[in-house]
């Protein structure tokens, strides 16, 4: 299962995501990652620049349909257009002292094949965003709605084997 905050964790409203979400997407949907996925290694900066952490995502593709791992945890499931790649989580629910807060990851970026066709500019491989949006929440200081936007970069690693 998914860890929820405890009563020292804190959830500020902003235009960047905390490190909490996050943290929540590794402890989520242990996965193993399929042979021939595409390996990328990941920085994610908040927009405000407060947060700033690399992971290793796997993207596996099935046709145009990609799911999407940190480390060994599906953490969302998207699309593959030419070069774009746009995802989703699931939603993820919290409890809090305050109040029971629910929120789901989008996100979408310009991806490199595995055979290097051009589809981002400069050095890195894969460039985009990512958002946490809250969807519910029973917490007074987290409006319904909130958006914390990060920013992710990052370069192929390999294919899995």
């Amino acid at each position: 299962g998914c860890r929820g905050l405890g009563a020292g964790d804190t959830l500020r409203p902003a235009r960047s995501v905390p490190a909490v979400f996050v943290i929540l997407l590794l402890a989520c949907a242990e996965s193993k990652i399929p042979a021939d996925s595409q390996h990328f290694s990941v920085t994610v900066d908040a927009d405000d620049g407060d947060y700033s952490e690399t992971f290793n995502y796997y993207v596996a593709f099935d046709a145009s349909s990609a799911t999407l791992y940190i480390d060994e945890a599906a953490f969302a499931r998207g699309t593959l257009t030419g070069c774009s790649l746009t995802y989703q989580s699931v939603v993820f629910g919290q409890s809090r002292p305050d109040g029971d807060v629910k929120w789901q990851l989008f996100g979408n970026a310009s991806i490199e094949s595995a055979q290097g066709d051009p589809c981002v500019d400069g050095e890195d491989d894969w460039s985009g965003t990512e958002y946490a949006e809250i969807v519910a929440s029973d917490d007074e200081s987290i409006e319904v709605g909130t958006e914390y936007y990060m920013t992710t970069t990052g370069k192929f690693v390999g294919n899995t084997e």
